[in-house]
């Protein structure tokens, strides 16, 4: 109970107690005074009326009398007269047929009185006795009367008496209602400041002591994070472009190639020649902005490749890494960006640019795939021409024909175990693989492929309508999560859908969770921010994708369950380089705004011990458990995987 609903209970009883107690002081004060009366004017009656019976009854006329009696009687003040002679008696008693309170009201508030008694005499002889009592019922139906007027006028008062002070108690208690909202927003992250100070010495202080506290916490998230980016660029960014350097494109093309759910790729590698000349000729103060223009220019083309990324290897050689692309999908727009970059390159006072280009696959080596660049680098530099079969370009339509034959076949889904600290099971992630007809396909160079020709919702809807089916065939009750593309995110018609799903996996007693890559989060913050909102709303639980510290640095918007780190935090944790440095200051930013961090890709005991040491909420990788069935999930079956 809030302290509000107390004080305000406490306002409604203090309030109700009071105007009882007036009120019933009020009724028997009334009682006793009405009593009074009634007692006053049956003797005043008897006394008075005795002295005007006196000569009449001295003449023993008991005609005129009774006359006499009836005529005071019939006004109805009185409900019993009594008048008693030696030899004869006069009796009047009133039956009252008007209108009369109601007989509770009768009962509880008795206005009875006892007879008043007078002696008539004639001379010293005593000739008779009047008995009078008064009639209570007009004094009961006066008094209920009023007392149902005053219970009308204390009910209003009471109410505005409580309306007044529940008005009184939200201003007084307001500082105290936004400390509780200063001390949730830091508990998020979310710096609010209470900018009026209330006149309340105790409220004041208390008000002052948060602000300083919100002051200093700002200060110090705002610290860490600078710490962060400094981190991260003194080990990963090149400082003249901006741009990712050797480190962590080796570090990503690695984790490429043991990805198991991306397959294949492309490593495009850029050669600048004559930057050295320039640089003797007119100083790096003239190299540097040409290299900002050929690196924007690079970023430019590559936009429309989904997951790609472009990284400074050296001074002259750039990496652009696709991954999921297919070399010949790629040879016309290598050549596009060669002439566009050439053209530049040339006006700046350079000679010109070479692209050359190596398809990677699963299980090979960074220093494989690296040696073959510069072998076709220096084929290229000779002159040695390049067999037409191994440059094969694909149309848009054969593209297109690709990617129907995977939609037309239904996927083939398997659940992926992510683990908390105590080994128990956080969810499934759904990973799918696609068949093209000839072999089954792991996703990534699908999505690549669905998201380029813009048809990214349709894989998704696809693997929705898989997995609903999925789960009603073997009643999994449990968490699953599946990978959404851009387009799907940014899709109300395909949200529809989603919220169907989730009502439809949610009665059969599961739960229906998503996870979005950080690339579209950075692409996309509005658009991510506005679907986590709807998807909390319908009970779907969000995690993030493949984090970095830029990632991270958008948590304080996005209001998530939890996010799964980059696979290069788990792979090269045992390596001398800045990931070491890195996880703990993101593991400590995740936790206070409550978010949960899972490691993925975990290969190793050891590493999962490393992990576990930085307070990591949750593992997945090989280390545990490899993709079950959706059979083998359910009955706990073995997996050979």
């Amino acid at each position: 109970m809030s302290l509000f609903r107390l004080l305000l209970l406490c306002l409604v009883l203090l309030v109700t107690t009071l105007t009882s107690i007036n009120l019933v002081l009020f009724l028997k004060g009334t009682q006793d005074y009405l009593r009074q009366q009634l007692a006053i004017h049956a003797q005043d009656t008897a006394t008075s009326f005795g002295l005007s019976l006196s000569p009449v009854l001295a003449q023993q006329d008991w005609v005129l009398a009774e006359s006499m009696v009836d005529a005071i009687f019939d006004r109805g003040d009185y409900q019993t007269l009594i008048l008693t002679g030696t030899d004869r008696q006069l009796l009047r008693r009133f039956e009252h047929s008007g209108e009369r309170a109601p007989a509770w009201f009768r009962g509880l508030m008795d206005l009875r009185i006892d007879p008043s008694h007078t002696e008539i005499n004639a001379g010293w002889q005593l000739v008779a006795k009047l008995e009078v009592v008064a009639n209570p019922e007009p004094a009961l139906l006066h008094l209920y009367r009023l007392a149902y007027r005053a219970l009308l006028v204390s009910v209003v008062v009471a109410l505005l008496a409580i309306g007044s002070g529940a008005l009184i108690l939200t201003l007084i208690l307001k500082p105290l209602k936004g400390a509780q909202y200063q001390a949730e927003g830091l508990r998020r992250r979310r710096f609010i400041r209470q900018e009026s100070l209330p006149f309340i010495d105790e409220f004041k202080a208390l008000t002052l002591t948060m602000n300083k506290m919100v002051e200093n916490s700002e200060a110090l998230y705002n610290k860490q994070c600078e710490r962060i980016d400094k981190l991260q660029k003194a080990c990963f960014i090149d400082s003249e472009t901006g741009l990712a350097n050797d480190v962590r494109g080796r570090d990503r093309l690695d984790h490429l190639l043991k990805d198991r759910e991306l397959e294949s790729g492309v490593v495009a590698q850029v050669h600048l020649s004559g930057v050295e000349q320039m640089e003797c000729q007119h100083g790096m103060a003239a190299v540097k902005p040409m290299l900002k223009a050929l690196t924007e220019t690079i970023r430019e083309r590559i936009a429309r490749f989904p997951l790609a990324r472009v990284y400074r290897m050296s001074g002259v050689d750039f990496w652009i890494i696709l991954p999921g692309m297919e070399s010949q999908d790629w040879l016309a727009n290598g050549e596009e960006l060669g002439a566009e970059l050439s053209e530049k390159l040339q006006q700046a006072g350079g000679e010109r640019v070479a692209i050359v280009s190596e398809s990677f696959r699963f299980g090979e080596s960074v220093d494989a795939i690296e040696e073959k660049l510069h072998q076709q680098l220096q084929r290229h530099f000779s002159g040695e021409e390049v067999k037409e079969a191994d440059r094969h370009r694909t149309s848009i339509e054969e593209q297109q024909r690709r990617l129907d034959a995977m939609l037309t076949q239904q996927p083939k889904l398997m659940l992926h175990k992510v683990i908390n600290r105590d080994a128990e099971l956080l969810y499934y992630e759904v990973l799918t693989r696609f068949f093209d007809g000839k072999q089954w396909r792991a996703p990534g160079a699908v999505v690549v492929l669905a998201e380029r020709l813009q048809r990214s919702v349709e894989l998704d809807v696809l693997v929705l309508q898989t997995l609903m089916e999925q789960c009603q065939q073997h009643d999994l009750k449990a968490k699953v999560a599946i990978n959404l593309t851009s387009g799907a995110v940014l899709s109300q018609h395909f949200m529809e859908q989603l919220f169907q799903a989730a009502n439809s996996i949610t009665q059969e007693g599961g739960q229906l969770a998503v996870e979005i890559a950080e690339s579209v989060v950075l692409e996309h913050i509005s658009g991510v921010k506005y679907f986590i909102e709807q998807a909390q709303r319908r009970g779907i639980s969000v995690w993030l994708d493949h984090i970095t510290p830029a990632g991270l640095a958008e948590l304080h918007q996005l209001p998530v369950e939890g996010i799964k780190l980059d696979a290069a935090y788990s792979r090269h944790l045992d390596q001398q380089s800045g990931y070491e440095s890195l996880l703990p200051l993101m593991v400590a930013a995740a936790h206070a705004r409550e978010v949960l961090v899972v490691a993925e890709q975990v290969e190793e005991q050891a590493v999962a011990q490393r992990l576990h040491e930085y307070q990591i909420d949750g593992l997945q990788g090989f280390a545990f458990s490899g993709p079950e069935t959706f059979s083998q999930a359910v009955g706990g079956e073995p997996t050979d995987s």
